[in-house]
């Protein structure tokens, strides 16, 4: 169904934006185009996709608003890894003899 109307679609904007036979023709094309959707069934099919959009727009919604709370948290908290590993790196350190030249560390 979706591939036939797109068809005829596609062939009545080529045969509009192709043809050469004049105003009259283009309105004559255009209402009909608006006859047919102004059509009951047409008009069916698009309360339902603007249903449908309206629902994914809105769970598209939900979920970006989750992801935004989720990394503003774990941006403004501190890492807990991030935290040890500085309390580690601030800690002296004892230096290990040099394996090549057997020489003790200098103090």
């Amino acid at each position: 169904m979706k591939g036939k109307v797109g068809f005829v679609l596609g062939a009545a904007v080529g045969y509009v934006l192709g043809t050469r036979a004049g105003r009259a023709r283009y309105e004559q094309i255009k209402r009909g185009a608006i006859a047919v959707w102004e059509t009951p069934l047409v008009q069916q099919g698009v309360t339902a996709v603007k249903g449908s959009v309206n629902d994914q727009v809105q769970s598209v919604k939900a979920a970006a608003g989750r992801a935004a709370k989720s990394a503003f948290a774990a941006a403004t908290q501190p890492n807990r890894e991030e935290s040890s590993a500085s309390r580690s790196a601030a800690a002296p350190t004892a230096q290990l003899p040099s394996r090549t030249t057997g020489e003790e560390p200098s103090a």
